[in-house]
């Protein structure tokens, strides 16, 4: 009996699993938008199970299901749907858009709000779109042509370097002040840790632009703001493993003039020697004559210092990620790995090591709470990019053909030092540039740490709080040593001893925000009121060290050194105390407004001034949404109107309302003496933004565009004044006058083509900005303290114009030069009339159009974006230019093949000045290399594939793209050079010292042209 029942029991479950696999089937079809669009990448999932797939591009699936399953069809953006397996093979789904997820989140400052809602002018762009372009070691870099009105300037092409970046013109006079502020998961992060974040780890980049949001980060947000949010995971959803790498090869980007090579040089110095310049007689193209033994040896063996001092750099990237989540806790965990050797033969350049942990949970029903924590430790070689001989790239420019590496016996054998090695040449500039790559290393180590903190309580269904703790912490420590017996050691020292200096800094930005909000949705009508309490500490340590008498190269501990030259340490602290109060209203998405009050305490001001207030408001009216409206081809047109004020602090001392002293040392003793003057009287500067902007969505949203117009003044500019050589400083800091930066941005995007197989979409925008100078002290023309690049502010001028002697060109009957006097009229230069003969030219740093424009292609997989910068109507002293057309003034540097374009005889004309009057001419400060800085460059072209998901279905992968890249590839341009100038010499003009980029050309680290290869994969 129990064999028979057996037996039964086993035919019965051997007819329930053959039911079963016969009700088991393979569904396929295609999932589109409500336009008919495929969606590639949807998720097509059995419900209650893991098994599941993803469309392909043309969103097309294929998945195995049992009759009376239920398969949901989701894509972000769109209402997921479900659909139930019966007799059908193929289910074809059209999923419709989800207006709440569709809808832009912007943040807005300490909370976020919807696009549709918002009354400001905000520009996002998305982790999607910044995986189209290059990336970058600084994050900076990549927002250039992104957004009307930021522009964008790279400070040079040096691995792990900046740019400067200005949100609606300069919004001060003081040399670093008109930077914006930048936020990283509601942390501040100075803009020099920028390169502490990989691009891999960020969703999104918000940046603020006018009063309604920058008002809301009070003081710090004087100059717009740039929000960062890093990734996080997704709640409900398994892990997913993402690994990107990329890998390339960087060279600069080579000028479009041609210098002489060997043999012309020795003719243009034979030339020179012939019209007079004394300079040339000594040089090898006087001392040997054409055709002799001697003339055959120089141009036997020539060097090209480019190739010599230059390498092909290599960029590496790597990164992987982790992301996933349940139903209370969500994810993101990343390791980065970046390399960026630069292209200076001999030193290592950038590399970064970094990781990334946001986690997210509910902790209670009441209370969720989240932790971002970020680490990254870079290090960077410093080559000298300063304007002397020390500079790498000056060798490149000014070494003759004939010069060499190294120095050569008469037999023509390299000559050995007492070490058995190579003896260098230190050139007609007496430094031996090469060598110093070898012996003078300086390196930067950077530890940055970025964390935050983060709680919401739900106190009721209107109230919560939350409560905020930042941490931006950076360690730095730079090495530079100069081995004993290397180039600088020599020269300082006079003695082989060797030369060490370490400097460790220890920055610390702490914030704490309490917030309480309330938030009322009844009816048709949205409010939201929040309140602000926030605290900020800014501590800065400093220990500096030097010392001489190395015992070895290999020995470069401060330990091993036998006498101690210099050392200190310094230390100051800087706060800020605030109280906000922000509110935004809305009816219907239709009628929309914010206001703003915040209240700024700071230690850098006196007691009487320490507190500023600061405010907002702004309207708007959605009119698309009107009953009345009706007009089926516009989906949104938004009319917003802003104004309201912010304060202004960077840029001067901490302690500069205080008197100050320093101390030094003398023969026998120490003394203190006066270091800076009082400004008690010191106040807020502060910036007035009115803005009227217009945003539309046309044709199904297949034509999209923004337009602005503001006015912005800042007044009360901080400045530090220049004071009398008698009262022992070099400045004081105060009050000064009033800017302003007006003008009209215009940003627009289509789909041109837009069909199943094909799309094609084209986008711009571009800033008409204009800049003047409205009130100064006493109405009279006011100079920067350090006028290096002859910048002169006046009245009803324009912020930065170049302020220099009108070169009026070549006398065709003498040669001379010749240039206008004050008066308007011409001169020789000798015949100049006395005293200030340099007027304000009606030309500035700043230019006053600048945007991008990109276009983008798409087709079954295949992607082709390329993104263009353009920037004109700003002026740039071209120092390189000057030198290398010198009239002879250089003769013993290498001259382009230009200088020998001069006046021979009468009647020459379009031709240099003769070299004959070259001393009294070139004394002259004038315009004759101010150059017009118009360019278009190609920033980044990309050529990406999408592997459909039929070719990945039996393999772990998830998706796959491959792509390659170029940067840099074109440029346009009339302008002698590189147009793109930043530093024009990163040591003499530091990244903080410039009111505006680009007001000269020196030798600078040239920035480069890049081709990558990479590939992005998810499991």
């Amino acid at each position: 009996m129990r064999t028979k029942f057996s037996g039964i029991l086993t035919l019965i479950l051997a007819l329930v699993v053959q039911l079963t696999f016969a009700q088991q089937k393979t569904i396929t079809g295609t999932v589109t938008d409500d336009t008919g669009l495929p969606l590639p990448g949807a998720n097509v999932i059995i419900k209650g199970t893991s098994s599941g797939t993803q469309t392909d591009f043309d969103g097309n699936y294929s998945i195995s299901a049992n009759v009376g399953q239920a398969i949901a069809f989701s894509y972000v953006g769109f209402v997921t749907k479900e659909v139930k397996v019966g007799a059908q093979n193929s289910i074809n789904v059209t999923l419709q858009p989800d207006a709440a997820a569709l809808e832009e989140v912007v943040v807005t400052g300490y909370s976020t709000r919807n696009q549709t809602v918002q009354t400001s002018a905000v520009v996002s762009i998305s982790a999607s779109e910044l995986s189209q372009m290059a990336p970058t070691t600084s994050i900076d870099n990549m927002l250039q042509g992104k957004a009307a009105g930021v522009q964008v300037t790279s400070a040079n092409g040096k691995p792990g370097q900046g740019a400067f970046v200005r949100i609606r013109g300069t919004g001060s006079l003081v040399a670093g002040a008109s930077s914006p502020l930048y936020i990283v998961d509601g942390a501040p992060i100075r803009e020099q840790d920028l390169a502490s974040i990989p691009n891999e780890d960020i969703e999104n980049i918000t940046i603020l632009k006018d009063a309604p949001t920058t008002a809301r980060y009070g003081s710090r947000g004087a100059n717009g703001v740039v929000v960062i949010t890093t990734k996080n995971g997704n709640r409900n959803k398994d892990a997913v493993i993402r690994y990107s790498s990329r890998y390339g090869t960087t060279t600069r980007i080579e000028p479009n003039f041609t210098l002489m090579n060997a043999e012309q040089k020795l003719q243009y110095e034979a030339e020179m020697y012939a019209l007079g310049v004394g300079a040339a007689g000594s040089l090898p193209g006087v001392q040997t004559a054409p055709g002799s033994p001697e003339r055959a040896k120089l141009l036997a063996r020539t060097t090209d210092w480019a190739d010599l001092i230059l390498k092909e750099g290599v960029i590496q990237n790597n990164n992987v990620s982790v992301s996933g989540g349940s139903e209370k806790v969500d994810y993101y965990f990343s390791v980065t790995h970046d390399k960026n050797t630069g292209i200076i033969d001999k030193i290592n350049g950038f590399e970064r090591l970094g990781t990334r942990l946001n986690v997210n949970f509910d902790a209670k029903e009441w209370l969720t709470m989240g932790v971002n924590v970020g680490y990254s430790r870079s290090t960077s070689d410093e080559p000298r990019d300063r304007n002397n001989t020390q500079n790498p790239f000056q060798p490149i420019y000014v070494t003759n053909e004939y010069e060499n590496e190294f120095l050569y016996d008469d037999d023509g054998e390299i000559l050995l030092d007492n070490n058995g090695e190579p003896t260098y040449n230190p050139t007609h500039r007496d430094f031996a540039t090469r060598k110093a790559l070898e012996t003078e290393k300086s390196t930067d180590i950077n530890n940055v740490t970025l964390a935050s903190v983060d709680a919401l309580v739900k106190l009721s269904k209107n109230w919560s709080y939350g409560f905020n703790t930042s941490v931006n912490h950076l360690l730095r420590r730079r090495e530079s040593y100069s081995k004993p017996g290397g180039v600088l050691d020599i020269i300082l020292n006079n003695a082989p001893v060797g030369n060490k200096f370490d400097d460790q800094q220890d920055r610390l930005d702490l914030t704490i925000s309490n917030r309480l909000n309330y938030t009322l949705n009844s009816n048709n009508h949205n409010l939201n009121v929040l309140g602000l309490y926030e605290y900020n500490l800014n501590e800065f340590y400093r220990t500096f060290v030097r010392s001489t008498g190395f015992p070895s190269p290999l020995l470069s501990t401060q330990t091993s050194a036998a006498d101690l030259n210099d050392g200190f340490t310094n230390r100051n602290r800087l706060t800020l105390v605030s109280y906000g109060l922000f509110a935004d209203y809305d009816y219907k998405e239709k009628y929309l407004l914010s206001a703003s009050i915040r209240r700024d305490g700071s230690s850098n001001f006196g007691a009487d001034f320490q507190y500023g207030t600061f405010y907002s408001g702004s309207i708007g009216w959605n009119v698309a949404k009107e009953d009345f409206f009706g007009v089926d081809a516009v989906n949104d047109l938004k009319i917003r109107a802003a104004y309201g004020s912010v304060g202004n602090r960077n840029g001067i001392g901490r302690y500069a309302p205080q008197a100050t002293n320093e101390f030094g040392f003398y023969p026998g003793g120490s003394s203190s003496v006066p270091s800076n003057i009082a400004s008690p009287n010191l106040k807020w500067e502060t910036t007035t933004t009115a803005n009227v902007g217009l945003e539309f969505n046309l044709f199904n949203k297949r034509l999209r565009g923004v337009t602005d117009y503001f006015i912005r003044n800042t007044s009360d500019l901080l400045f530090n004044v220049p004071t009398a050589y008698e009262s022992g400083t070099g400045s004081v800091a105060g009050n000064i006058g009033e800017i302003q930066n007006k003008g009209l941005e215009i940003s627009l995007q289509g789909d041109i083509v837009r069909t199943n197989d094909f799309t094609w979409t084209l986008g711009g925008n571009i800033i008409f900005l204009d800049t003047e100078v409205i009130e100064l002290p006493d109405h009279e023309d006011f100079t920067p303290s350090d006028n290096t690049y002859n910048i002169r502010f006046s009245e009803g001028r324009k912020i930065n114009e170049h302020y220099l002697v009108r070169y009026a060109g070549v006398d065709a009957a003498t040669g001379k030069s010749l240039f206008l006097g004050a008066d308007g009229n011409t001169y020789f230069a000798e015949d100049l009339p006395e005293g200030e003969n340099r007027v304000f030219q009606g030309k500035s740093t700043i230019a006053d159009k600048e945007g991008g424009f990109f276009t983008n292609f798409s087709y079954k997989g295949f992607g082709l974006r390329a993104d263009f910068v353009f920037k004109t109507g700003n002026w740039i002293n071209n120092f390189v230019r000057s030198n290398a057309e010198s009239d002879g003034q250089a003769v013993d540097d290498n001259q382009a093949v230009t200088a020998f374009n001069y006046w021979q005889q009468p009647g020459d004309t379009g031709v240099m000045p003769s070299p004959i009057y070259a001393s009294v001419d070139q004394a002259v400060n004038s315009d004759r290399f101010l150059e017009k800085g118009d360019y278009v460059r190609m920033r980044n072209v990309t050529l990406s594939y999408n592997f459909p998901s039929e070719f990945l279905d039996k393999t772990p992968i998830q998706s796959l793209r491959l792509y390659v890249q170029g940067q840099n590839l074109l440029t346009f341009t009339k302008f002698w050079g590189d147009p793109e100038v930043g530093l024009s010499s990163g040591e003499t003009i530091s990244f903080a010292d410039a009111v505006a980029p680009g007001e000269a050309t020196l030798y600078s680290y040239p920035n480069v042209k890049s081709f990558q290869f990479g590939l992005d994969v998810s499991f």
